[in-house]
């Protein structure tokens, strides 16, 4: 086997014109034997947007380069980049492979692509974040934002991604909120986009594209084996007060991930606003909450490989008008379109349970095509009622086996085991096509909203996140 000084030749320039730069591969054979090198080949042969030179020999492949005992080898790695080449991807990827004694190895080679706002870089397991934020930042509509690797939001910092702004995550990256505040102002028809990096058309709807990963390695019991660290794609941890408004996050591994609140339960405030959102298609979670405090008005969450939302480990949640409707139809799937949790076992095997802190969910809809399965349900409150617990569910559309009917202790106006009237789930169409009384919410509550998500006046008022439609055109 070949050793390498690195595993990952990457040109972090920011191209502003044509132009062109070089990097360096040192190839060393570590034995006291030679070592001849049948194959170095870049993968994309001819049409890369690479060039290598071997021991100062050009050309795309290589054959039978031998390295002598405890000796190396430097290949030069060149690339090209025309930014205004709208046909490139924003990272632009080859492979550079090596054949040895019928060994396979491989290099990743890496750079910008075309015109673009780039944050973040090459990050480790040993180095996890790739880029901090030293001041606050603001994000504009200018040029496309490119995520590479995770960009922290620290302490005292504030990063605002102003309305019309399009990012785009490379593959496990993302935004990671570390007891800082990111605000996301988006509008209607001018919202804030987050989406992988990948452009061809068969992502467009490709779920699990981006969101923060790390791919560590571990020693098992049974030889070396890699763990993934796997958060959400904007993940928000003791935030003393950031908002999301008018944002549509799709194709990731998990959407919005909320854990510890940065501010007290008891406080009037949240840790996170999330407002007139679309958090879409995500291979995992939608929405995952771990002891969070978040405030969310006209949310649609929909089609997840698990729950749309995922509210756990207690916490203070206040729900108005949302939509968490889960029609994914990648594979089965296991999990609720919503579930309510208060407690964890702990890596002692014992329980720790945390309060629900005054949680109201107003005109709700819970569902997804799982519904009428025997045995499943699409709305599930877990709770360990060892602790004093104040959550309540009014005039919400939900499926469950669990009675929903109490009196007003915890349920009111509830609407069980009844699909909604949508225009076309199918193809993710949630708009309301019904007037009837099943879809119709209520405004028996304090702080109602006015609007739906498209900024329609209620007319009347409806659960979920959408106005009624005449028709659903």
């Amino acid at each position: 086997m070949l050793e390498f000084s690195r595993d990952t030749v990457f040109f972090d320039t920011v191209f502003t014109s044509i132009g062109s730069t070089t990097q360096y591969l040192v190839v060393r054979n570590k034995h006291n034997e030679s070592i001849r090198i049948s194959d170095i080949i870049l993968e994309n042969g001819t049409g890369s947007q690479y060039r290598i030179n071997v021991d100062g020999i050009d050309g795309h492949e290589h054959h039978d380069v031998e390295i002598l005992p405890n000796d190396s080898i430097y290949i030069f790695v060149e690339v090209t980049i025309d930014p205004t080449n709208q046909s490139l991807p924003f990272v632009v990827e080859d492979n550079l492979n090596f054949v040895t004694n019928g060994n396979e190895q491989q290099v990743l080679l890496q750079a910008y692509g075309q015109d673009a706002f780039f944050h973040g870089g090459l990050n480790s397991c040993l180095n996890p974040i790739s880029d901090t934020l030293l001041t606050d930042e603001i994000w504009d509509d200018s040029k496309p934002h490119v995520v590479y690797g995770i960009v922290m939001v620290p302490e005292n910092r504030t990063l605002t991604i102003n309305a019309g702004a399009q990012v785009y995550c490379h593959g496990k990256s993302g935004i990671f909120v570390n007891g800082g505040t990111i605000n996301i102002d988006g509008e209607y028809q001018n919202e804030v986009v987050f989406q992988g990096d990948r452009l061809e058309a068969e992502y467009d709807d490709e779920p699990g594209q981006w969101g923060i990963q790390l791919d560590c390695p571990i020693e098992t019991g049974v030889g070396p084996s890699i763990a993934s660290i796997i958060r959400g794609g904007i993940w928000i941890y003791q935030s003393p007060g950031s908002s999301i408004d008018y944002a549509i996050i799709k194709n990731g591994n998990m959407g919005i991930q909320i854990d510890t609140t940065g501010v007290p339960y008891t406080s009037p405030a949240f840790s996170v606003v999330i407002t007139n959102t679309k958090i879409l298609n995500m291979a995992g979670f939608g929405l995952w909450g771990q002891g969070g405090s978040i405030s969310g008005k006209n949310l649609l969450v929909a089609n997840c490989g698990q729950c749309c939302a995922y509210l756990s480990l207690g916490g203070k949640y206040q729900m108005d008008n949302c939509t968490f409707a889960n029609y994914w139809q990648d594979n089965s799937r296991t999990a609720p379109a919503f579930a309510l949790n208060n407690y964890y076992e702990d890596i002692n095997e014992n329980i720790q349970v945390r309060a629900l802190v005054d949680c109201d969910f107003n005109n709700c809809i819970m569902f997804g095509n799982n519904a009428f399965l025997t045995d499943f349900n699409e709305f599930v409150v877990d709770v360990d009622a060892t602790t004093t617990n104040d959550f309540k569910f009014r005039y919400c559309l939900v499926d469950t086996d669990q009675s929903v009917e109490d009196g007003g202790d915890v349920y009111t106006g509830m609407s069980n085991n009844q699909g909604p009237f949508f225009c076309n789930p199918s193809a993710g169409d949630f708009r309301v096509n019904s007037l009837g009384v099943l879809m119709e919410g209520q405004t028996g509550f304090a702080n109602y909203l006015q609007d739906d998500i498209e900024g329609i006046t209620w007319s009347p008022i409806m659960k979920g996140c959408y106005s009624y439609r005449q028709n659903c055109q």
